[in-house]
C-alpha cells in the first residue's frame, strides 16, 4: 500500500513539475502574473473542458469538501479515465472529420455509426496520435467493416486534390497547400458492392505516377514507385518526429479546446502570416507531445496542470469564459430539467429514431438536429474548420431562455425538482440544491436571503420556488459560460 502512495506521489509531481515549466515560460515571455481560481470555478470549468458536463451534486460537495493536496490533479486524472471524456472528445474529432450522414458527406447511418464507434476505441484505448493519423490514413476496405475509411468518403469531391488539400488542413494547419502532394492519393479509388450504400475503398495499382519525385511543404522528397501504396511514405513523412508541425499542430489544437483560443488563432490557419502569440511555450508543448510518444491525454494533463489554467478568467487571469457548446448546453438543460429533446434522422433506414435519453453529444451525426441545437450554433460538419463552430451569445438564444414556452413546461414538469423539494422541503435546502446542481457551487447567503424574501413575498409554494429559482440561475451568464 506505502509503495502504490509513493508511486502515486511521483506521478503527481511530475505532472506539477512540468506544468510549473508552462508557468514559467510564460511568466517569461509575457511577464503576467494571475490570480488562481477558487475550487468551484475549477470544478465546474474542468468537468465542462474534458467531458461536456456539469459535475453532479455529490461530485461537488465531495470535492468542494476534501482538504487533500493533490485534488485538482486527482480530479484530472479520473476525468481523463471517465467514458464522459471519451464521448466529447468522438463528438470533437467528429466536427472536423465531417461525420454526417447526408450532404456533402453523404457517409449514411451505418457509416456515421460504424465511424463514431471506431473513434470512440481509439480515443478510449488512447490510441498514440501518429498512430491514430496512420490508421485514418492509409485505411482501406468497406466502409462498414473498415470505418476509417469513412475519411476518404467525406470529401465533397474525391479527387486526389481536393483529399490531399484538407489532409494539410486537418494535420498541418494548412489552407492553402501546392498540389504536387496530391499524386500520393492518386492510386485511391472507389466501387460499391450489392449491399445498398457500402462501398469499398482500395487502391488501384495499375496507376503509374505522374511524377516519380514529389516535393513535400518541407522541401522534402519522395519517389512513388509503381506497384506500391504511395499513400505509406507521405504518411511516414507527415508523422515524423522531425516533421514538428504535425506534432505543433495538434498540441496547439489541445490548447484551442481547452482555452477557447489558441496560441496559434486559429488552429487551423498556420503561416507566416498568423505567427504563435507565444512561440516559446508552443515549442515546449511539442517538445513534450513527441517526447510523450504523442500521448494526447498525457499532454492535457500537462496543460490543466498548470497554473495558467487554474488562474480565474480574464481580466485577473488568463482564462477567456466562454459560452457553453449548444450539445453541452442542451444536454445541460435535459439534466436539469429530467427532460430531454428527442432526436431523428431524416435518412430512410433503420434506426430512424434514436433511443430516448439520447444526449447531444452521442448523436453523432450532423444530419441529425433539433431546433434548439441549431439555435445555439452547432457545428454543420461541412468543413474542418473549428472556426465553424460559433459560440456567440444573441439575443435570440436569449429570448429562447427567457421566453420559450418548450423550456418553460420543461422547467414545471421536471421530475428532478419534484423529487427535490421532496427531499429537502425547506427554503435553504432547495436553494443550495438547485444551486449546486446548475452552479456547481453553494449558495452565498445573499442568495439565500435574496430567496426567502421573494418566497415570503410572492407567496410561492417551494415547488413553484423552485422552478423560479432553475429559471433564474440558467439564464444567468455563470450558467451559461465557463468561466
Amino acid at each position: 500500500m506505502k509503495k502504490i502512495i509513493c508511486m502515486l506521489l511521483i506521478v503527481l509531481s511530475v505532472n506539477t513539475l512540468s506544468a510549473n515549466e508552462i508557468d514559467k515560460i510564460f511568466r517569461n515571455t509575457s511577464h503576467q502574473h494571475f490570480l488562481p481560481c477558487g475550487d468551484e470555478v475549477f470544478l465546474r470549468r474542468t468537468f465542462l473542458v474534458l467531458t461536456g458536463r456539469l459535475p453532479k451534486s455529490d461530485k461537488a460537495v465531495q470535492f468542494l469538501q476534501s482538504v487533500h493536496p493533490e485534488k485538482r490533479t486527482l480530479l484530472i486524472d479520473s476525468l481523463l479515465d471517465s467514458d464522459e471524456y471519451v464521448r466529447y472528445m468522438v463528438m470533437r474529432w467528429g466536427d472536423i472529420l465531417r461525420i454526417k450522414s447526408e450532404f456533402p458527406s453523404n457517409l449514411w447511418p451505418n457509416g456515421v455509426q460504424a465511424y463514431n464507434r471506431w473513434l470512440y476505441e481509439q480515443i478510449s484505448t488512447n490510441v498514440p496520435y501518429d498512430t491514430f493519423v496512420r490508421n485514418l490514413l492509409l485505411s482501406q476496405g468497406s466502409n462498414f467493416r473498415s470505418p476509417a475509411v469513412n475519411f476518404y468518403r467525406a470529401f465533397i469531391k474525391k479527387t486526389p486534390e481536393n483529399i490531399y488539400q484538407n489532409i494539410q488542413l486537418l494535420f498541418l494547419g494548412e489552407r492553402t497547400t501546392p498540389f504536387e502532394g496530391a499524386a500520393c492519393f492518386d492510386q485511391i479509388s472507389y466501387k460499391p458492392t450489392k449491399e445498398w450504400k457500402e462501398e469499398i475503398i482500395y487502391l488501384d495499382y495499375s496507376k503509374k505516377p505522374r511524377k516519380k519525385t514529389v516535393k513535400l511543404s518541407n522541401n522534402k522528397s519522395i519517389q512513388l514507385q509503381p506497384g506500391e501504396d504511395w499513400r505509406k511514405q507521405y504518411t511516414e513523412w507527415l508523422t515524423d518526429k522531425q516533421n514538428r508541425r504535425f506534432a505543433a499542430v495538434m498540441a496547439n489544437r489541445l490548447w484551442y479546446w481547452v482555452f477557447g483560443k489558441g496560441i496559434v488563432d486559429e488552429p487551423d490557419d498556420w503561416g507566416v502570416h498568423n505567427p504563435p502569440s507565444n512561440k516559446a511555450l508552443l515549442e515546449y508543448l511539442t517538445d513534450q507531445f513527441i517526447a510523450s510518444g504523442y500521448d494526447t491525454k498525457a499532454l492535457l494533463k500537462l496543460i490543466l496542470n498548470s497554473g495558467i489554467y487554474q488562474s480565474s478568467h480574464a481580466p485577473a487571469g488568463f482564462y477567456i469564459a466562454q459560452r457553453l457548446p449548444a450539445e453541452v448546453l442542451i444536454d445541460a438543460l435535459a439534466d436539469l430539467t429530467g427532460i430531454a429533446d428527442e432526436y431523428r434522422s431524416r435518412v430512410p433506414e433503420p434506426f430512424t429514431f434514436y433511443p430516448k435519453g439520447t444526449r447531444a453529444i452521442d448523436v453523432g451525426d450532423a444530419t441529425v438536429s433539433s431546433s434548439a441545437l441549431e439555435l445555439f450554433g452547432r457545428v454543420s460538419r461541412d468543413v474542418s474548420l473549428e472556426s465553424q463552430r460559433n459560440n456567440t451569445l444573441s439575443a435570440r438564444q436569449l429570448l429562447y431562455l427567457m421566453n420559450a414556452r418548450e423550456l418553460e413546461e420543461r422547467i414545471r414538469k421536471s421530475n428532478v425538482l419534484t423529487e427535490l423539494c421532496k427531499q429537502e422541503k425547506d427554503i435553504p435546502g432547495v436553494c443550495r440544491a438547485i444551486t449546486l446542481m446548475t452552479l456547481s457551487r453553494f449558495p452565498t447567503d445573499e442568495e439565500m436571503l435574496l430567496y426567502r424574501q421573494y418566497a415570503q413575498k410572492n407567496k410561492v409554494s417551494l415547488r413553484q420556488l423552485a422552478s423560479d429559482i432553475l429559471w433564474m440561475q440558467i439564464n444567468s451568464i455563470e450558467f451559461l459560460y465557463n468561466h
